[in-house]
């Protein structure tokens, strides 16, 4: 069975860093990006079935590369990640097909505890679909 593979993207190196670290002891396939482009690149050429995308990316927006996901591969699952609990935000990614949204700050905890719960989860989904 092939691994999940799964796209960090994220302006802070530092959590593309620690969340992929983190993923890979845990089996997954993880790719990183720190922008719009190397994430678009990333989608095009890794074919990543799940997302953790941050919805700021300094001056750019993750829901651009949320909308180019979901015309790439309508089936990537899409976990946006936000500072903010933002409603409208939330809702505005939703309609864009995010499949569920977290908030910072990362820590190894929250990584462990709550990150990894979704990704288990909408791996399953995954799994399920194509079994």
């Amino acid at each position: 069975m092939e691994k999940t593979r799964i796209l960090v993207v994220d302006d802070e190196q530092e959590i593309c860093d620690v969340t992929r670290n983190f993923l890979a002891k845990r089996d997954y396939e993880v790719f990183t990006a720190l922008n719009v482009q190397q994430a678009i690149d990333s989608l095009q050429k890794d074919k990543p079935h799940i997302l953790l995308l941050d919805v700021r990316l300094g001056s750019e927006s993750g829901m651009d590369i949320l909308r180019k996901a979901k015309e790439l591969d309508k089936n990537t699952k899409v976990i946006m990640v936000t500072a903010l609990d933002d409603e409208e935000t939330i809702r505005q990614s939703k309609s864009l097909g995010a499949d569920d949204y977290i908030t910072k700050p990362f820590t190894v905890d929250f990584l462990r505890d709550f990150v990894l719960q979704k990704i288990t989860r909408l791996s399953r989904q995954m799994e399920a679909k194509n079994g």
